[in-house]
């Protein structure tokens, strides 16, 4: 639905909304989340044309920049994050405004988000969130925007792991594990840079004298939102030496089959120095009886041509140069 609004009773049971009668009365162990999703050029402002908005929230509501960002205002804060959604080859990010008042909040974006539908998903059952001031119940809510960073880890870890089993198996295909882990490589740089983006806001947020409204006290669940906020960074870059060391890994394994190569190829030289060096030798201009054995001094020198490359080839072998 393009505007939903969930009313959380902490002593009662919670509900949805009805906003064609326009906002209710929230009471203080209530709490009233509305949401707006947009979808297409124009649509936004023509959905909050139908909620009774005061001129700042109307406007933070319809802002168009992407960056995060965290303000203070007497009556509420305006906050903004990026969400994470996955693209076929990135990831794209989905602007999110909040404007959080007195036991109310609003978020407007374009499209769907995937952590606000995880967050809505675990509220089919009653909930207590009515007993949460606003504050509070943006710590929960960013707890998911935070774990949607941090799902996209496993998919990338998953395919490391088989990268390095490819790697390790199947040694002439470089080109194509460098490919891979290029992309790989960029996906978690984009994460890590997406991310950093919002360390400000959190840590104004964890900030002890952050609340939305004079009486509220979120500071615990805004210390640990901080804290796991930092975490999926550490997280992040676990992952990144990770990818890192699969790039160790390939270049080991490029090392390990050129020397392979190298010592085919000094194999062959020998074994063709060998017969150039006999050649040579049966081509010298003397008059020994040994140059007039006719065909069957061609054929034996062949044959011992021939013995010499299996001997060398079998100290090859045996001593593992090959």
């Amino acid at each position: 639905m393009p505007v939903t609004a969930l009313l959380f009773d902490a002593e009662g049971q919670d509900s949805s909304i009805d906003l064609n009668r326009g906002l209710p009365q929230v009471q203080p162990h209530q709490l009233l989340w509305v949401d707006v999703q947009a979808e297409g050029d124009g649509a936004l402002p023509r959905l909050l044309e139908r909620l009774p908005l005061d001129e700042p929230t109307r406007a933070w509501l319809l802002d168009t920049s992407d960056t995060p960002a965290l303000h203070r205002l007497d009556h509420a804060v305006q906050l903004r994050v990026s969400a994470l959604e996955k693209a076929e080859h990135h990831y794209r990010t989905v602007p999110v405004r909040f404007v959080a008042g007195q036991n109310i909040v609003f978020t407007a974006h374009e499209g769907r988000v995937s952590f606000l539908e995880a967050f809505r998903a675990l509220l089919e059952a009653d909930t207590q969130l009515g007993q949460l001031d606003a504050a509070a119940f943006l710590a929960v809510v960013l707890t998911h925007h935070v774990e949607g960073y941090y799902r996209q880890l496993s998919p990338i870890e998953d395919n490391v792991d088989r990268l390095d089993e490819h790697i390790l198996a199947e040694s002439r295909q470089g080109r194509r594990h460098l490919a891979i882990l290029v992309g790989l490589r960029r996906r978690v740089s984009e994460l890590r840079r997406l991310l950093s983006t919002h360390r400000l806001v959190y840590l104004a947020l964890a900030s002890p004298d952050f609340a939305v409204y004079r009486d509220d006290e979120p500071e615990e669940r805004l210390a640990r939102l901080f804290q796991h906020f930092e975490r999926t960074q550490e997280a992040i870059g676990h992952t990144r030496e990770t990818v890192l060391g699969s790039f160790d890994l390939l270049m080991s394994s490029t090392g390990q089959r050129t020397n392979e190569v190298m010592r085919v190829l000094t194999v062959v030289t020998v074994t063709l120095g060998i017969v150039a060096a006999v050649a040579g030798l049966m081509g010298m201009n003397f008059q020994a009886d040994v140059f007039k054995a006719g065909n069957s001094g061609f054929r034996d020198v062949l044959i011992g041509s021939l013995a010499l490359i299996a001997a060398v080839i079998g100290v090859g072998r045996w001593a593992g140069w090959l």
